[in-house]
């Protein structure tokens, strides 16, 4: 198969195609499809241990392809970097320092929010991912995905532009 015909297939095609055959070309094609949203999901979640969690996700990848039962990859791939930071996160012990605030203010905010809003946040915007994606990754029902996207979306733009402006009440001295 050609460049070109290999790069019309959809990821499924593709993955299904590089479990067959196992070139290299296919597997960087996949690679250089998810790379870019994967890693910036991951800095944003596990900054010290980004480079780790995708060596192993893709380290399997190559060596054992996985069977996908119907689902996209890209909602596949993000389930097992999810599974991946849960596992670093139960594994790695609480007493590291935090990391000093980012200069960028929407960072900071974002790395501010709790792990689920933050994970919800990512997933839906940077990601791309539907919520009902989501929600099937976090293991949530798809209204309780809603609700935290939208907490998360409130607790950023508080943090960002501050809480909204509160009108002046003036309080009525009786003499």
């Amino acid at each position: 198969m050609s460049r070109k015909e290999l790069r019309h297939l959809s990821d499924e095609a593709l993955f299904q195609y590089y479990k067959e055959s196992r070139k290299p070309t296919v597997f960087r094609l996949l690679y250089s499809r998810h790379k870019d949203s994967l890693y910036r999901y991951c800095i944003q979640m596990a900054p010290s241990s980004t480079t780790l969690l995708l060596q192993k996700l893709w380290r399997g990848i190559l060596e054992n392809p996985p069977e996908l039962h119907g689902r996209m990859l890209k909602s596949w791939l993000f389930i097992q970097v999810n599974k991946l930071l849960r596992h670093e996160e139960f594994n790695s012990s609480k007493t590291h320092a935090q990391e000093p605030p980012q200069q960028n203010r929407i960072l900071a905010a974002i790395q501010k929010l709790p792990s689920q809003l933050r994970n919800v946040l990512l997933l839906h915007i940077e990601c791309k991912l539907p919520l009902a994606t989501v929600a099937d990754i976090e293991q949530l029902s798809l209204n309780k995905c809603r609700t935290l996207y939208h907490r998360a979306r409130s607790s950023l733009d508080d943090a960002i532009y501050g809480s909204e402006r509160k009108p002046w009440q003036v309080e009525i001295i009786e003499e």
